[in-house]
């Protein structure tokens, strides 16, 4: 922190480079300092926190996708991983890279969303915790201030609590950058055939990936039917959603995506 501090914020972190160093070579970055972090032991563990889960930012993303300790513990942050790049990619790409980079289509992002997980900052002034629904200030942006993100905090899950992830890649390929992701965490009270705990996230739909507000509020103690899937399908792609249209998908198909993705995921969970 001493050095980064020292270079006035003309300096740059490097752990996986999949993003930064092809943002370099077609010159859309400049830094006049490259400072490699990935071997730095703290950044690169996995470890329980009581029932959460501590997850160091230098980890790649395809050891989180393997680790049997995120399997057991929040296989919907699994999922989320496991289609994050290629191999290639999710051996090099970095948990905290991919968050720190801020696109709205970061695939880690709406599951930890989900999962209501907090990102740790440390810089000259300290160290602060902060949700990852905070996180995120704009396309690319974040709250960082010559801070280093170095831990993701997932809390414990309720032990009924369940997760689904759906992510809509160009040609169907889920490997690809994502048209349209959505991960939904929910509770079912069985016995009473009601929502009890509902999280919804979407991504590539708005300047940064987002919970859909709308969508949950409409949901919660409600019982689990049809009717209210459709509801709050529809919540999320009318009130929650906000997509542009580009080179990957227009607005308009995008909220159709948001409608029969979140759909499908909350059915799959009622049927659990």
């Amino acid at each position: 922190m001493s050095l980064m501090e020292k270079l006035d914020g003309g300096v740059s972190l490097l752990a996986g480079g999949t993003d930064l160093l092809v943002a370099m070579k077609d010159g859309r970055l400049r830094h006049r300092t490259l400072v490699d972090i990935k071997h730095i032991s703290n950044l690169g563990a996995i470890r329980p926190e009581d029932a959460g889960l501590c997850l160091g930012a230098a980890v790649n993303t395809r050891t989180i996708a393997r680790s049997p300790l995120v399997k057991e513990r929040f296989p919907l942050l699994s999922q989320a991983l496991a289609v994050l790049g290629s191999m290639q990619i999710g051996n090099r790409a970095t948990i905290g890279g991919n968050l720190a980079n801020a696109s709205p289509a970061a695939d880690s992002a709406p599951a930890l969303l989900a999962l209501e997980a907090s990102v740790k900052l440390v810089g000259p002034q300290g160290e602060r915790l902060v949700p990852l629904e905070n996180f995120f200030s704009g396309p690319g942006k974040t709250v960082l201030e010559r801070e280093l993100l170095t831990e993701i905090h997932v809390p414990s899950a309720p032990d009924q609590g369940r997760g689904v992830f759906y992510k809509l890649g160009p040609r169907g390929a889920p490997e690809d950058i994502c048209i349209v992701s959505v991960a939904v965490f929910a509770v079912p009270d069985a016995s009473k055939r009601i929502w009890t705990d509902v999280r919804i996230a979407l991504g590539a739909v708005a300047p940064t990936p987002i919970r859909a507000r709308n969508a949950e509020k409409a949901l919660l103690g409600q019982l689990i039917e049809g009717r209210t899937v459709e509801d709050a399908a529809r919540l999320a792609a009318e009130k929650d959603a906000r997509p542009i249209s580009d080179i990957r998908g227009s607005a308009s198909y995008r909220r159709a995506m948001v409608k029969i993705l979140v759909a499908r995921a909350l059915e799959q969970l009622s049927e659990r």
